[in-house]
C-alpha cells in the first residue's frame, strides 16, 4: 500500500500555521489544506481535534495520517498507550470529521424501569439529553458506530467496532430501537475528543469521556454517562448520552460534577467559506 507521504505533506508540532497549539497540518503538494489534527492543553485535560480542509484524502490515507498524528501527540504529552488501543479509539472518533451523515440509528435506554425491566419513562423528543446503548452514523458510503468500553469501574466512549451491532427485531424491556435520531447531519466539519486524564479510578491513564461533533448548522455532544432516573445522571457510566444542544451540558446536573472544557471549534461560516466552490 502506498504511504500517505507520496501524495501529502505534513507540518508538525508548533510550526503549524492555522491556529495555536500542537498539531499536524496536512496539505497536498500545492499547499492546499486537507486535514488537521491537534491537541489542546488549555483545559483540565487534553482535547484532541480533527478538521477537514479544502480537499479530502482517501479513507486509507486519512486513517494513517490520523493514527500517526494522534500517536505522536499522545507521546509528546507523556501519555502512555502501550497497546495502541487509545490511539486507535481517539483516531476513529476524529475520523468522523471526514463523514457526511445522512441519518442516525441506535438503541435507546429507558430513563426509568420498573419490576421485570419494564420501561416506565423514556426521554421526551425535545429532551436535553437521551441515553443510548449504542449509536450508528450512516453516510452514503460509510458508517461509524459509538458504544461503550470499560476501564476498571469506569466507562468511556468506544469508536472501534468490537461486536456486530444490530437493531433488534422486537423491542423489549428497557431498550428500544430508534431510527432517524435527530442528531447532527450533513458534513461533519470538526470533531473534538476529550481524553480525561484526571478522572479518578481510570486504570489506562485516561478515558475518552466526551466527543463533540460540529456540522454546518448544528453540533452534537456525546458523553459516556447513564441515567439512573430522569433526574439523576452519572458520568463515566454505561450509556452513550447524546445532547443536541451541547452548550446545555454545562448547566445540567451530573454526578460527579462535570468539568467544563474550552471548545476551539471554527465557526461553521468559516468552514464553509474555506471549501472550494
Amino acid at each position: 500500500m502506498t504511504d500517505w507521504r507520496s501524495l501529502w505533506d505534513a507540518v508538525v508540532a508548533s510550526d503549524v500555521s492555522t491556529r495555536d497549539g500542537l498539531g499536524w497540518e496536512f496539505t497536498n503538494r500545492t499547499g492546499a489544506p486537507a486535514w488537521a489534527v491537534f491537541r489542546e492543553d488549555g483545559g483540565p485535560f487534553p482535547v484532541f481535534s480533527a478538521a477537514r480542509g479544502h480537499i479530502m484524502p482517501s479513507a486509507d490515507d486519512l486513517a494513517a495520517m490520523t493514527r500517526e498524528a494522534v500517536a505522536d501527540l499522545l507521546a509528546a504529552a507523556g501519555l502512555a498507550d502501550r497497546h495502541g488501543w487509545i490511539t486507535e479509539n481517539i483516531s476513529a472518533a476524529l475520523l468522523l470529521a471526514s463523514m457526511s451523515v445522512e441519518s442516525w440509528e441506535g438503541v435507546e435506554w429507558a430513563l426509568e424501569s420498573g419490576p421485570d425491566d419494564v420501561a416506565i419513562a423514556w426521554a421526551e423528543p425535545d429532551a436535553a439529553r437521551t441515553p443510548y446503548a449504542w449509536l450508528r452514523a450512516i453516510g452514503a458510503d460509510a458508517s461509524a458506530e459509538v458504544s461503550i468500553y470499560q476501564d476498571g469501574t469506569l466507562s468511556g466512549l468506544c469508536f472501534i467496532p468490537t461486536v456486530e451491532l444490530r437493531l433488534p427485531e422486537l423491542d423489549s424491556g428497557s431498550l428500544r430501537s430508534r431510527r432517524g435520531i435527530p442528531l447532527v447531519r450533513g458534513p461533519i466539519n470538526q470533531v473534538e475528543v476529550v481524553y480525561d486524564t484526571v478522572v479518578e479510578g481510570c486504570q489506562g491513564g485516561g478515558l475518552v469521556s466526551e466527543v463533540l461533533l460540529h456540522g454546518d448548522h448544528a453540533s452534537t455532544l456525546l458523553i459516556a454517562a447513564e441515567a439512573y432516573s430522569r433526574h439523576e445522571w452519572h458520568l463515566f457510566d454505561e450509556s452513550v448520552v447524546a445532547l443536541t444542544e451541547p452548550t446545555t451540558a454545562d448547566a445540567l446536573a451530573w454526578i460527579p460534577e462535570r468539568q467544563r472544557w474550552p471548545t476551539r471549534a471554527v465557526p461553521p461560516e468559516s468552514v464553509r467559506a474555506s471549501r472550494p466552490a
